[in-house]
């Protein structure tokens, strides 16, 4: 006579999970009559084999398959995406990130991005037949991170741009926010942490990790590009004059430098220089303008640290004894970025447009009420990291060369879709670049002679 396998039911637990033993040892969790009906067929158990139900018969299950599916499967797809996003961010950051801190936040999101794989797979674990014991607390990590990441993305969306615009972007981490604090809320209610020998210092030890983590973020987004400036002196030396044979006209050298002072590479962005004479018949001590010009020719050059630019100008002077010239005096002034913190598209260089051309484009209003003349410099910018330019999004910077009675150069640096009059009162309408980029204004000391001292050295090595 064989003797059939003794087979009990206990009753559901906290989950809905009903435990199955089979002569006295345990055979696993089901979640239904059908997961129940596999484990009997695994453990060779006839169909007809009697079957000891407590707590509940065969129509008891607490736990519905197609509530178990559909939360594990909207954790999985959110878990999935928030690896998908920390992955995009730590491949392009641990790689070409432009500071040693961005490279370090990549690696951050990288290990992230793994545990964020290993949740979505627990998923599996946890919402199906649970053999793993730690699956619950995976899952409360994965959430965690989850939260996290959407929280820093959407906070550094919204400090970092002057007016946010819906995007694509926004979406998916408006969409992860929710799923996160969503699955929190599942998860704390089901306690995944009492399988835990010691929760409290687990929570203590995630609650130390994700504070310096959020340190190291401000210390290297906020802190750090509001508190160093590029070091770049600007200087102009006068030299020796000479007159020509007839002594109707002097040559005078002028020699103009840029130079890197500072421990960090710049992009010198935009640059001019003056040399004027000053008018003795003048009371005002009104200038009058002999030679202005670009020191950086094309634009956007690097400036290693201690390099120096330098370019000697030759300015003509007709009948300089009759020209009632009181001094002669030469200044260079420059726009710098910090290399660490944005790269200029090589296209910038060669982009340089005159008022007339981008008249023929259909561009010539840009920005509205501009001078009589002016050339034109634009391109794309990218920032020191991918994490910066998802959440600043695209921008562009221009360089304009403005032709008037005293030429001046202007930057903007915004969304391609701005457009800013001109307005040279007020330098505070730069100060979003200042702050992010590491802008630098660099007005050269001013290198002045008198014109009698100039005239008399002149004549004095006059050819015979």
């Amino acid at each position: 006579m064989d003797i059939k396998p003794h087979v009990v039911v206990e009753p559901p637990d906290g989950n809905g999970l009903r435990k199955i033993v089979i002569d006295g040892k345990p055979a696993g969790r089901v979640w239904s009559h059908h997961e129940l009906q596999k484990i009997l067929q695994r453990a060779g158990v006839p169909p007809d084999a009697d079957i000891e139900w407590r707590g509940g018969n065969c129509t008891v299950w607490p736990a519905h398959s197609w509530g178990r599916r559909t939360a594990g499967t909207v954790m999985a797809v959110g878990f999935l995406a928030t690896a998908a996003m920390c992955l995009w961010i730590g491949m392009k950051d641990s790689l070409d990130a432009l500071t040693f801190a961005g490279r370090v936040t990549g690696f951050l999101f990288l290990f992230m991005a793994a545990v964020e794989l290993v949740a979505a797979a627990t998923c599996f674990d946890y919402w199906r037949n649970r053999k793993k014991v730690y699956s619950g607390p995976i899952l409360l990590l994965g959430a965690l991170i989850e939260l996290f990441v959407a929280s820093v993305l959407l906070l550094m969306y919204a400090f970092n741009r002057d007016r946010p615009s819906y995007t694509l972007c926004l979406a998916l981490w408006v969409g992860i926010l929710v799923c996160a604090s969503w699955s929190l809320w599942v998860l704390c209610r089901r306690r995944v942490w009492t399988v835990l020998r010691y929760p409290g210092r687990v929570a203590v030890g995630a609650i130390v990790s994700t504070l310096l983590v959020i340190t190291n973020l401000a210390y290297t987004q906020v802190y750090l590009p509001s508190m160093t400036r590029p070091l770049v002196q600007g200087s102009a030396e006068i030299g020796m004059p000479t007159l020509n044979s007839e002594g109707s006209k002097m040559y005078l050298r002028v020699r103009l430098h840029l130079k890197n002072s500072g421990q960090v590479p710049v992009h010198i962005i935009g640059s001019i220089y003056w040399i004027q004479a000053k008018l003795a018949s003048d009371p005002k001590d009104q200038y009058k303008l002999l030679k202005p010009g670009e020191l950086v020719k094309p634009p956007g050059r690097e400036l290693s640290p201690q390099e120096e630019i330098s370019e000697d100008v030759v300015v003509e002077i007709t009948k300089p004894e009759t020209t009632g010239y009181e001094a002669i005096s030469a200044q260079v002034q420059a726009y710098a970025f910090r290399q660490d913190r944005m790269t200029v598209d090589p296209a910038f260089k060669e982009s340089g447009r005159w008022r007339g051309k981008l008249k023929e484009e259909g561009k010539d209003d840009d920005p509205p009420g501009p001078p009589k003349d002016y050339i034109r410099y634009q391109s794309t910018i990218s920032q020191s990291s991918e994490l910066l330019n998802l959440t600043r999004g695209r921008e562009r910077v221009t360089v304009w060369w403005l032709y008037r009675r005293r030429p001046v150069v202007y930057v903007d640096v915004g969304s391609p879709g701005d457009r800013k009059p001109f307005n040279f009162t007020k330098p505070n309408e730069q100060r979003r670049a200042v702050d992010l980029y590491g802008l630098a204004l660099i007005r050269g000391s001013t290198a002045q002679m008198p014109f009698t001292e100039l005239l008399k050295e002149a004549q004095t090595h006059r050819p015979r």
